[in-house]
C-alpha cells in the first residue's frame, strides 16, 4: 500500500527530468519562422528576378485617387428685393407762433376758444378802440385841414403873394398830419388780433375785460397742414434720399401715410454723424398732432440678392464674409458675399451668381478646392 502511494510522484519526476535533457541536449535544432516583418522586408527589397515589383504602385501617393468628401448642398436662385431703409423720427409743426399783443387796452372781444381751426386774417382777440377811434377821425380832419392849406399858400405863390418857405411848411404839416393818421390806422390793426396763418389755436392766454400791455403773450398759433416729420438719416445713407422721396409713416397709434422729404439739412450733426431730413405729410383734418414719435421707412432701390441661413456664412482667407459653393467640376469654391438684409431666421447676400449651389451640411470639414459628392435638397 506505501509503495502505490510512491509511485505517483516518482513518475512525476522521471517525466520532468526527461524533458528538461531533451530541450537542453536537441534546443539548438529548433526551427524558427520568420516574422512578418521580415517577409515584408524580402518582399519589397529583394524581388525575385524576372518578376515585376507590383507593389510600389500602393506607396507611391501620385498615383492615389482624389477622396470625394459626402456634403448636403441646395441649389439657390437669386430673387428681387425691396431695400429699405427703417428709420425713427418725430412729428414737427409746420409753422408754430406765439401770439403777442401789439396795443396796450382791455380786451373786448375773444373770438375763438384754444383748440379751435382758425383761417388766415381771422380775428382772434379785439382790444378796445373807442379812444383811438376818436383820435382817428381827428387826424384824419387835420389832414383834410392842412391839404387846403398847402393848396391856398400855392396859389398864393403863384401871384409872389407867398414865398418858398410857406409853400414847404405847408407841405411838412400836411406830412406830419398823414404820418399821424396813418399811425393811429396801424395801432387799430394792432388792436385786432388775427391769425396770420391757418392753422389751431393751440393755447388762448387772455379773457374778456383782462387789460394787457404792449408786448404780453396772448397765446400759440399751430399749423399742422401739412405736417412735418424730422427725421436723422446715418451719412452712409443719405446718398440715397432726395427731395421728393417717399416714405411711409406710422405713428404709435397705428396711423398709416405716406409723405415726401422736403428739406435736407446741408451740415450733419457732428456728433451722431447723421443728417436731418424733413418730410412733409398731408394732414387735412388734423388728425395728426405735433410732436409725436413717427416710424420712416424709406425705399431706397430693388436688388438681386440670395436668402440664406446665418448659420452657412463663413470668412475666405482675407477674413470677408463668404460662402462656400460647389462648381461644375464638384469642387469647393469660397465666394465673398455682402450682406445686405438681414431678417430673423434668414440674411439676404449678394456677390453670388444668379444660380448657384452652396453646401448646406458638411462646409465645416471641406475647404477651397475639395472634391464634394452632394446629395442636393431643397
Amino acid at each position: 500500500m506505501a509503495l502505490k502511494n510512491k509511485i505517483g510522484p516518482i513518475t512525476a519526476v522521471v517525466v520532468a527530468a526527461a524533458a528538461v535533457t531533451w530541450m537542453v541536449i536537441g534546443g539548438n535544432g529548433i526551427t524558427v519562422s520568420p516574422t512578418d516583418t521580415d517577409t515584408h522586408s524580402q518582399n519589397t527589397t529583394t524581388p525575385s528576378a524576372g518578376f515585376p515589383q507590383t507593389n510600389q504602385s500602393v506607396d507611391n501617393p501620385s498615383n492615389k485617387s482624389q477622396v470625394a468628401y459626402p456634403v448636403q448642398a441646395t441649389t439657390l436662385t437669386a430673387q428681387v428685393i425691396e431695400m429699405h431703409l427703417p428709420l425713427s423720427g418725430s412729428t414737427m409743426a409746420e409753422d408754430t407762433l406765439q401770439l403777442m399783443n401789439s396795443y396796450p387796452g382791455r380786451v373786448t372781444k375773444r373770438a375763438v376758444e384754444q383748440g379751435q381751426f382758425v383761417e388766415q386774417g381771422e380775428t382772434i382777440v379785439q382790444i378796445d378802440t373807442r379812444t383811438l377811434a376818436l383820435q382817428l377821425e381827428q387826424a384824419s380832419l387835420l389832414v383834410k385841414q392842412k391839404q387846403l392849406e398847402l393848396d391856398g399858400i400855392k396859389k398864393l405863390n403863384l401871384t409872389n403873394l407867398s414865398s418858398k418857405v410857406n409853400v414847404a411848411q405847408a407841405e411838412t404839416d400836411l406830412a406830419s398830419a398823414k404820418a399821424t393818421e396813418r399811425a393811429l390806422q396801424v395801432d387799430v390793426e394792432n388792436a385786432n388780433v388775427t391769425a396770420p396763418f391757418s392753422g389751431v389755436l393751440n393755447s388762448l392766454e387772455v379773457q374778456e375785460g383782462q387789460v394787457l400791455a404792449a408786448g404780453a403773450s396772448i397765446g400759440h398759433l399751430v399749423s399742422v397742414n401739412p405736417i412735418k416729420i424730422s427725421v436723422n438719416v446715418p451719412q452712409n445713407k443719405i446718398q440715397h434720399i432726395d427731395l421728393g422721396t417717399q416714405g411711409s409713416i406710422l405713428l404709435e397709434s397705428g396711423y398709416e401715410t405716406e409723405g415726401f422729404v422736403s428739406y435736407i439739412s446741408a451740415v450733419a450733426d457732428t456728433s451722431s454723424r447723421t443728417v436731418r431730413v424733413e418730410m412733409e405729410v398731408a394732414n387735412p383734418d388734423n388728425r395728426i398732432a405735433a410732436g409725436l414719435t413717427a416710424k420712416v421707412d424709406f425705399l431706397l432701390d430693388m436688388q438681386r440678392a440670395h436668402p440664406l441661413s446665418p448659420a452657412l456664412l463663413t470668412l475666405d482667407d482675407a477674413g470677408n464674409t463668404a460662402i462656400k459653393t460647389i462648381d461644375i467640376d464638384n469642387q469647393v469654391v469660397i465666394v465673398p458675399v455682402e450682406i445686405i438684409k438681414s431678417e430673423r431666421a434668414q440674411v439676404w447676400v449678394r456677390g453670388l451668381p444668379d444660380n448657384v449651389n452652396i453646401i448646406t451640411v458638411g462646409q465645416g470639414f471641406v475647404s477651397a478646392g475639395d472634391l464634394v459628392k452632394a446629395h442636393y435638397t431643397r
